[in-house]
């Protein structure tokens, strides 16, 4: 039997943990526009190994007991999520001390893999991702996200480690130091921080409350560089619904011009 076919076979009969709580689990609902009932639940845990077990039922999840949970998963190979690690490319790698509590572990778009399966989707925006980080980290900004390095096991990429942040733009407009920010200068570093990115031939692409962090009492930090590439770059991800202009498949600094003139204009209201 051949390496590759004796790997298979091993893979195919990995066990899943077993789970004791449904707090172990990520659970997703999907639903059809305009449903209120879920069309179906998915779930999964990734191991301390970084094995990812997923599953997917098709009843309300009210129903679905924790023993249906544990014998609905299943194991990903890793070919499916992680990328294999470039050989062209040097990587930083994140310290072991840094975990889950101390900096922010971020794993492959797993809410995309279930209608995404058999293709490259996953592991490509992990390492696209982890490649704009890594260019990043050699032209740091005071406002753009911490990076700590990236994960790695068994010759593939399994997450990005960064810096640990609070709250985004959408929860801080909700506490009371909000009314006493000043917006204009706000946005304004925001500002500097894209002209940084498009100085180095990057477009963010998706700049919204969600990807914008609070540090140091009312400092705005610019996070997820998922939909970040080269000027003239394809991207797998577009931007968030309600910040573009128009549809986009490729990245361009004018996408980054809208979106923060809306975002100077949204925070003096914010919905």
């Amino acid at each position: 039997m051949a390496a590759s076919d004796t790997a298979d076979v091993v893979e195919k009969t990995k066990k899943p943990p077993v789970l004791s709580s449904l707090w172990d689990l990520t659970i997703l609902e999907a639903f059809d526009q305009g449903a209120t009932t879920a069309k179906y639940v998915t779930f999964y845990v990734v191991t301390p190994e970084d094995e990812l077990f997923f599953g997917q039922l098709f009843r309300p999840k009210k129903e679905i007991t924790l023993a249906d949970y544990n014998a609905a998963l299943e194991y990903v190979p890793d070919s499916e999520i992680y990328p294999e690690v470039p050989k062209d490319t040097a990587l930083t790698i994140a310290p072991d001390h840094w975990d889950d509590t101390s900096a922010f572990v971020k794993r492959p778009g797993l809410n995309s893999y279930e209608s995404m399966q058999e293709s490259d989707f996953v592991p490509k925006g992990l390492l696209e991702e982890t490649l704009i980080m890594e260019r990043l980290a050699k032209s740091p900004h005071p406002n753009i996200i911490n990076y700590l390095g990236c994960r790695v096991r068994r010759g593939r990429i399994t997450s990005i480690v960064l810096e640990r942040l609070g709250q985004t733009l959408m929860q801080y407009i909700r506490e009371p130091e909000f009314a006493e920010l000043d917006k204009t200068k706000f946005v304004d570093t925001l500002e500097a921080a894209v002209a940084h990115l498009h100085a180095l031939g990057l477009a963010h692409n998706d700049i919204n409350p969600y990807n914008i962090m609070i540090k140091d009492g009312g400092v705005p930090v610019l996070i997820d560089f998922g939909s970040c590439q080269p000027f003239g770059g394809r991207l797998q991800s577009l931007g968030s619904p309600g910040w573009y202009e128009e549809l986009f498949f490729t990245s361009q600094a004018k996408h980054d011009a809208y979106s923060l003139k809306k975002l100077r204009e949204w925070i003096e209201k914010p919905e």
